[in-house]
């Protein structure tokens, strides 16, 4: 599957308003530590019941150990971070960590719209225009490329609640996106091009963390 075989068919389905949009994948390192983002269930969107690929049972098979720790660790909510506490802030900026806010803040949502609930293969991409950023998710093979058909449109944030966006770490596809609220979140954009021309004045590792 390929980038551009991705946005063809997200343009396509798009409300007519925003087909212009740049669209590129998002994906979430899972990290289950304090700053690492690992959203808990409770807040994770549950999306394309009912569909899944020929192929998906197996590769479900072979990563059932893996998801074991992943359900265990998501019964169980990750502390929230107070975007009100001037000291758990600084300590993230310090870390340069991966997150910083609370599920219910913008950096949350982002957070948890990153890791759908799927009993398939899914494939998370983002599609932003001058006014809207969306979540959209598309049916994928589960350990493979190929797409499927089916799709659903996720959560979506006003563009102008980004505040700034910066580049986690050196030679990385990390990137940080911080909102007006005072949080942050982190996504993985394999195609990183796509996110640099939507997000030019992107800070860079060497810039601190507003």
């Amino acid at each position: 599957m390929s980038q551009h075989d991705l946005a063809e068919r997200i343009r396509a389905v798009l409300p007519a308003d925003e087909r212009h949009a740049e669209i590129f994948r998002a994906i979430h390192i899972t990290q289950s530590v304090e700053g690492g983002g690992d959203a808990p269930k409770f807040a994770r969107p549950e999306v394309l019941v009912g569909h899944s690929m020929p192929g998906d049972g197996w590769a479900r098979a072979f990563s059932f150990v893996p998801l074991i720790f992943k359900i265990v660790f998501n019964a169980f909510p990750e502390p929230d971070a107070s975007s009100n506490d001037p000291a758990v802030r600084s300590g993230r900026q310090r870390k340069n960590s991966r997150f910083f806010g609370t599920w219910e803040g913008l950096a949350g949502q982002w957070m948890a719209a990153l890791q759908p609930l799927c009993s398939g293969g899914v494939a998370t991409a983002v599609a932003l225009t001058e006014s809207q950023v969306r979540f959209v998710y598309w049916q994928q093979r589960r350990g493979g490329g190929k797409l499927g058909d089916a799709y659903e449109m996720g959560p979506s944030f006003r563009r102008d609640t980004i505040a700034w966006t910066r580049r986690r770490r050196k030679d990385s596809k990390e990137f940080q996106i911080g909102f007006t609220d005072g949080s942050w979140g982190t996504a993985l954009i394999p195609r990183d091009d796509a996110f640099l021309n939507a997000f030019p004045h992107t800070l860079t590792p060497e810039d601190p963390i507003p």
